[in-house]
Parts: structure tokens; C-alpha cells; sequence
């Protein structure tokens, strides 16, 4: 399970759909979730532009195309940054 938690208010993020509300309190189902979730909020922000150049400019993050499905692939280690770089959080993860 993955947690991010604001640094400035102390408020647990939740994420439904790349967005995040700040008043009510959840965590991350899952690694693969808090990653999912991560890529849809970069490919929504980069609207027409292309979404790695996008990511690459903008947050010094490296989405990669995958090879068996027609789509990008974030590491964790990027997530992490973006939510802690951009977003001013702290990123938990729990066993």
C-alpha cells in the first residue's frame, strides 16, 4: 500500500482518475494503482502535447513506451519523485 500525504496541510491525498481532493482521508490500494493513477494525472496535464516530451520537460520524468501494449509505462521511483517534487508530498509505502 502506498500513502501521500501533504506537507503543508498533513492531509492524506486521494486519488480517483489522476485527480486528488484534500478533504477526505485514503490511501493507495496498491503500488500498481499509485503508478496508474500517477501516469493518467501526467497524461491528462500534457493535453496535446506529446505526453513523454511533456513528462521529460516538465518534471525530469521518463515514460517509456511499452512493448506488448500500446501504452506508457511509469516507474515507481518517477511517481514517487513527481508526488514528492511537484506536489509537495511525502510518499509512503506500507507493507
Amino acid at each position: 500500500m502506498v500513502v501521500a500525504v501533504n506537507n503543508t496541510t498533513d492531509k492524506i491525498f486521494k486519488f480517483k482518475k489522476g485527480k486528488y481532493n484534500l478533504k477526505e482521508k485514503a490511501v493507495w490500494k496498491s503500488k500498481t494503482a499509485f503508478i496508474e493513477d500517477t501516469l493518467e494525472v501526467i497524461i491528462s496535464e500534457s493535453a496535446h502535447l506529446e505526453a513523454s516530451v511533456y513528462a521529460k520537460c516538465y518534471y525530469d520524468i521518463k515514460l517509456k513506451r511499452s512493448e506488448m501494449e500500446d501504452r506508457y509505462v511509469l516507474s515507481y521511483d518517477d511517481a514517487v519523485r513527481y508526488w514528492k517534487n511537484y506536489c509537495d508530498a511525502r510518499v509512503y509505502q506500507i507493507a
